[in-house]
């Protein structure tokens, strides 16, 4: 796969379906932490599930690690094409425009639901709901941040890669890169204790940072914790080594990667465990993205409608399916179900849901500027630059795993 020379004139139709994949997988996540019991999520139901916790644990171990190596990876594949001026440009249009409008609109409407799921609980009394709805309003928190947290953080490495890029220039950055990685494979074992160094300090920051404090140093470390897999999308766009080596991943790789994913999840005594388990979280990580890849490359990197129909609707659908699955579940906090039934009707319900909200939102082109960041055909025609090769990542669409 030369993503940064042959295919860069293709439309990558299997890196498509994976970024599709990765945003789509929000869905399950979502409607499996209500019932987790090592998340306290927004909406949270008083039932637990063993299964279910391990299941969102899981997703989250590499589901949006996928999703960031994919967004560095178009992220320097346009740089390289557009420039560093233009490409933020466009960057920022299309992932804050969106960002903006829905937190204009999605995020109070979630606001609201969440204090009335916790009426429904109990948490909050009835004749407190008007009050705690306007304090919730009017104060800024996690829930104004909400599941828009990777946009935030992709703008941030957006605007960083932007900044690196014009400093060094795109073939200074593909000569740093290619010469990392040829030291990283001539020094094999001083390369792995590095590696074991970093996790080290990373492990002894984020013990640090969560202790001063456990509220806002957790969410620095969860929104900038996902930039090494962007970085990683780089370096994977300019060395074709590193970009087989991943798409070799087989089943063994899976296993492997599946068992590392849940020894990372092990809670860590101490520093050398704490160590262990982020080496684990990030090879697994790796591992699964591999094998995901390498499925993708095999079966879906050809034109298929359906799944193109999957990949248009995938951006508008993530937006959505949050305040829907709000919704499911402050109503099934109202019925005593096994959780694992419950979760089985709200995961597919939301994604139909999001899906008939992508329909209506694609027919509207003010409402595909406000949560897709696309201009209207014709002014985007008469402002493009000359014509482009296409590419899976369509240039004209802003989802943010092509950056």
């Amino acid at each position: 796969m030369d993503t940064g020379v042959g295919r860069s004139q293709e439309r990558l139709h299997d890196w498509d379906f994976s970024r599709a994949l990765y945003l789509v997988l929000g869905i399950p996540f979502h409607a499996a932490v209500i019932y987790s019991l090592s998340h306290e999520w927004s909406v949270s139901s008083p039932d637990k599930s063993q299964a279910l916790t391990w299941f969102a644990n899981f997703l989250h171990t590499f589901r949006m690690p996928g999703f960031f190596i994919l967004a560095g990876m178009f992220s320097i594949m346009l740089l390289d094409r557009q420039g560093a001026r233009d490409w933020l440009k466009s960057r920022l249009i299309r992932l804050a425009l969106p960002l903006l409008f829905a937190t204009l609109l999605i995020v109070p409407f979630q606001i609201v639901i969440q204090s009335a799921a916790l009426t429904v609980t109990g948490a909050v009394p009835i004749h407190e709901l008007q009050s705690h709805i306007a304090r919730e309003l009017t104060h800024f928190g996690e829930p104004w941040i909400s599941h828009l947290w990777f946009l935030w953080a992709l703008i941030a490495y957006c605007v960083g890669l932007a900044a690196l890029y014009a400093l060094i220039g795109g073939h200074g950055l593909r000569a740093r890169v290619e010469a990392l990685v040829a030291w990283v494979g001539h020094n094999r074992i001083l390369s792995l204790a590095a590696f074991a160094a970093i996790c080290e300090l990373f492990a002894q920051a984020q013990t640090a940072i969560s202790g001063a404090s456990p509220y806002y140093g957790n969410a620095v470390i969860n929104y900038n914790l996902y930039a090494p897999y962007f970085g990683l999308g780089v370096v994977l766009f300019y060395s074709r080594p590193l970009q087989d080596l991943l798409l070799e991943t087989g089943v063994g790789g899976f296993v492997a990667g599946v068992v590392l994913v849940t020894l990372s999840q092990v809670t860590p005594a101490e520093l050398f465990t704490h160590t262990l388990t982020v080496m684990a979280g990030l090879i697994g990580a790796v591992l699964i993205v591999g094998f995901i890849s390498s499925l993708a490359r095999r079966h879906f990197s050809r034109p298929d409608a359906r799944i193109r129909k999957l990949v248009d609707a995938s951006f508008t659908i993530y937006l959505f399916h949050h305040p829907v699955i709000y919704v499911l579940a402050t109503l099934f906090l109202m019925v005593d179900l096994p959780p694992v039934l419950e979760f089985a009707v709200i995961a597919p319900a939301a994604g139909l849901i999001a899906y008939g909200i992508h329909l209506a939102v694609r027919r509207s082109a003010v409402l595909t500027l406000m949560f897709n960041g696309v201009m209207p055909r014709k002014a985007r025609a008469a402002a493009s630059a000359p014509a482009e090769p296409p590419l899976a990542m369509s240039i004209d669409r802003p989802f943010p795993s092509r950056g």
